[in-house]
């Protein structure tokens, strides 16, 4: 059976840019990338052997973004089983990329037109992301997932 690891990056923008850890307002937005019209984290597949931090740096260089602290926090490890036929079983590793204070994202690739989007957290698709603000706001150690969902003691 095929398998996946993930390394995708949260980066996110507090709703006040000054005091970035209160949600007493409201939850941050995520940056996600638009693709065939349907958006997620950034991220890239782990290449064999590739340290964490290198895939993190891979992901923030093709974004247009500085790269984060290494190594970057671990705030989510989300494991998801193949399903029938063809599927790969995955574990996406959602490390921690920042906030951006800005509204003004760069331009994504060689084609000039920007793929990000601010997307509000309880919009986001993937619970995983939802679970690793929390670990960032709150503290605390890294949630283990299974398909988005918190493993009971894990």
């Amino acid at each position: 059976m095929p398998r996946q690891t993930w390394v995708t990056l949260l980066v996110w923008q507090p709703a006040d840019p000054l005091n970035p850890l209160d949600v007493s307002r409201a939850w941050p937005r995520v940056l996600q990338v638009v693709r065939d019209g349907e958006a997620g984290p950034p991220g890239v597949i782990l290449r064999p052997d590739e340290p964490l931090w290198q895939a993190a740096a891979r992901v923030t260089a093709a974004l247009g973004l500085r790269a984060p602290a290494r190594p970057a926090p671990l705030l989510a490890v989300d494991q998801r089983p193949s399903g029938h036929g063809d599927d790969v079983e995955q574990m996406v590793l959602v490390l921690d990329g920042g906030t951006l204070p800005t509204e003004t994202l760069p331009p994504c690739g060689g084609c000039g037109r920007c793929h990000l989007v601010w997307t509000p957290l309880e919009e986001a698709e993937q619970s995983a992301l939802v679970h690793a603000l929390r670990a960032r706001v709150r503290g605390g150690q890294p949630p283990t997932l299974w398909c988005g969902e918190p493993v009971v003691g894990g």
